[in-house]
């Protein structure tokens, strides 16, 4: 395992060198050299000097450099490193400090180092209520769906750089409180789940994914709703839905009708807002919602509000450095879509010509 290790790190890492050469009394200039040359290369790619001391000590710790070690191991001890984990450096500075020095070791000597390092890059847990995305609640009430982003950074590869990572859960309504909080593994790990969206019938979870086997970057995907609340088996919408860049910000309307948001797709402007009508396991052809509800700019989600009979368009047409959202008049009965050619839109949702859900790749 800790080959496995060093070798995953050497070959990921190339900045680092896999010998270097060392003095006992002082290091030379050469390997003096080399550090700043590290130091320099992690800068540029954007990481603090907390986390460039940190992962330079800790992959030279792993690979056996102790002086190199030590070098950044003090560095990352007189910086702003937390005060909850200096003792842990503290004492990964010492044991490298009495290699260097050829002293005998005895305190310590037997840890299991290595997964003391792969604990620097654990995520740690934060509390559901903290960074929470979009909520969509089941037809009866008894379940919420919800998305909740993190910075992760991955348990192998030292360098690699902290990523926002979105990861949906599930709650249940309990005699009018909210309890079992579950998260959901509809993705591999490091991949995300996001804007959750519930079926009127509340037998399916909408969502958009990263996960391996999209067509993009980003693709909408559904998977079945259980008594439990839990998911079945994420499945990808395929090609009438999803397209090789972005297709995201799933709703679920009337009729059976599927909103979303694409880049992918010919439209007038950016992201534009798309419908596909979805019968079971079927889906109609999409079709661009047009010049009345999207624009030249980015229009990214649409919102219904059954009271006034009203939608509401996140969009940046306002302002190319804010979103707001902009109200427009969407009645959801048997046209569920305002377009100058509404006709030809409702002979598409009501298609017959239809593909079943193609399955991802993930099946764990």
């Amino acid at each position: 395992m800790k080959n496995k290790l060093k070798n995953g790190l050497l070959t990921c890492l190339a900045i680092m060198a896999a010998n270097v050469a060392v003095n006992a009394q002082e290091m030379d200039k050469a390997t003096m050299t080399k550090n700043i040359d590290d130091y320099l290369e992690l800068m540029e790619m954007g990481y603090s000097e907390t986390e460039i001391f940190q992962d330079l000590g800790n992959v030279n710790f792993i690979v056996e450099n102790y002086e190199n070690a030590a070098f950044w191991y003090e560095k990352l001890l007189a910086s702003n490193v937390a005060l909850s984990d200096k003792e842990k450096y503290q004492e990964r500075l010492a044991f490298a400090q009495s290699k260097t020095n050829g002293k005998s070791v005895t305190k310590k000597a037997n840890k299991d180092w290595l997964a003391a390092v792969e604990g620097d890059y654990k995520v740690a847990s934060t509390k559901i209520a903290n960074n929470l995305e979009e909520v969509a609640l089941s037809p009866d009430g008894r379940f919420a769906f919800f998305s909740k982003e993190s910075e992760q950074k991955p348990e192998y590869g030292v360098f690699s750089k902290k990523e926002i990572v979105y990861e949906l859960y599930r709650a249940e309504n309990k005699n009018g409180k909210w309890s079992n909080f579950r998260k959901l593994a509809v993705t591999p790990k490091h991949f995300s789940a996001k804007h959750p969206t519930v079926s009127k019938d509340g037998s399916q979870l909408f969502f958009a994914s990263n996960m391996p086997g999209s067509y993009g970057k980003y693709d909408i995907y559904v998977a079945n709703i259980k008594a439990d609340g839990s998911l079945g088996q994420a499945m990808n919408l395929g090609p009438k839905v999803n397209s090789k860049k972005d297709d995201m910000n799933p709703t679920y309307g009337a009729d059976n009708t599927l909103y979303f948001a694409s880049n992918g797709r010919k439209g007038y402007g950016g992201m534009d807002l798309f419908a596909v009508q979805v019968n079971g396991n079927k889906l109609g052809s999409s079709r661009n919602l047009g010049n009345t509800v999207n624009s030249s700019k980015d229009d990214i989600a649409i919102k219904f509000d059954a009271n006034t009979g009203m939608a509401h368009v996140t969009t940046n047409r306002n302002s190319s450095k804010s979103l707001s959202q902009i109200a427009v008049s969407f009645p959801q009965k048997k046209s569920p879509v305002v377009l100058k050619d509404e006709k030809g839109l409702l002979r598409a949702l009501n298609d017959d010509s239809s593909k079943e859900l193609s399955t991802t790749v993930f099946d764990e």
